[in-house]
């Protein structure tokens, strides 16, 4: 049975919003989602109905206003609201940044195109669908599944004969949800400029689905006075659970306390100077 119900994690009064990949659902998220909340954060994550798996496509705008919905209403909860993306997710991040007031972004493995070097062959599929609306196509996840770990890739067959659903999204998407999604990478690149958020990118150099060079073209183009880019360089697209999970969970925990502190002129957040377990080890070898 696949869980469409929301995540949500009480904490304290600074909260994100995350937004999952498109045709996946909040357990992509759901280990960043913990991590955050550990640091004191209060975490919302929704599965959006017409654009999470299984359920039927819905237009993109629609897409965007219920992540508005939820994000107003957290606005009215709590002192300040982040939001993080993955994948689609972190396009749709990008939708609301153009709109709304947001204390800061990150987005992890952006969608800015289908250009990953594991997908190239049904790209025309895209326009294909647009002039013709009845064609009806599905594409069936296959290896690597969005992530470089060979050991959670196995996990990741495994679970796709028995169910539907695993960590790394759903087993299948279809054209509909893929031309919708195409239209949403269109509207947010012409509107960049509106982004003025502090933003945080984070992609894997090999991302299999979203090439890097349309997420540096993005982050280019964004016009966000405090901004950083992280390569990573032994994963695939899905980097909240592939190899280096544990930095993304601490890069973002950084990015987002850091920015929080400036913003509300406080020390809302303990700023370790050695932030990473990574580094900290490192440094004490030194």
């Amino acid at each position: 049975m696949i869980v469409k119900s929301n995540l949500e994690l009480k904490g304290g009064n600074h909260a994100v919003l995350m937004l999952h990949g498109l045709s996946g659902s909040n357990l992509e998220v759901a280990r960043i989602a913990q991590s955050l909340h550990a640091r004191g954060f209060s975490v919302f994550a929704p599965n959006i109905e017409g654009y999470c798996f299984d359920t039927q496509t819905t237009p993109w705008q629609d897409w965007i206003e219920k992540a508005k919905e939820h994000l107003e209403r957290m606005l009215t909860r709590y002192e300040t609201v982040s939001v993080l993306g993955l994948s689609m997710g972190a396009t749709l991040a990008l939708a609301l940044a153009e709109q709304e007031n947001i204390a800061s972004m990150a987005l992890l493995g952006t969608a800015m195109d289908y250009k990953g070097w594991a997908i190239p062959w049904y790209r025309f599929l895209l326009r294909l669908g647009r002039i013709f609306p009845e064609i009806n196509f599905t594409y069936k996840e296959e290896p690597p599944f969005g992530v470089k770990n060979p050991e959670l890739r196995a996990k990741m067959k495994q679970s796709f004969t028995k169910r539907k659903y695993a960590e790394a999204g759903g087993e299948e998407i279809s054209l509909k949800h893929l031309i919708q999604g195409d239209y949403l990478i269109e509207y947010v690149q012409k509107n960049l400029d509106a982004v003025s958020a502090p933003v945080l990118v984070i992609h894997a150099i090999e991302d299999e689905t979203c090439s890097v060079r349309g997420a540096e073209k993005m982050f280019n183009q964004i016009h966000s006075k405090h901004k950083e880019f992280i390569y990573l360089g032994d994963s695939y697209h899905l980097i909240t659970i592939d190899n280096q999970r544990q930095t993304v969970f601490n890069e973002v925990e950084r990015f987002f306390c850091a920015n929080i502190n400036a913003m509300t002129h406080s020390d809302a957040f303990d700023i370790p100077k050695i932030y990473s377990k990574e580094l900290k080890r490192i440094a004490a070898r030194a």
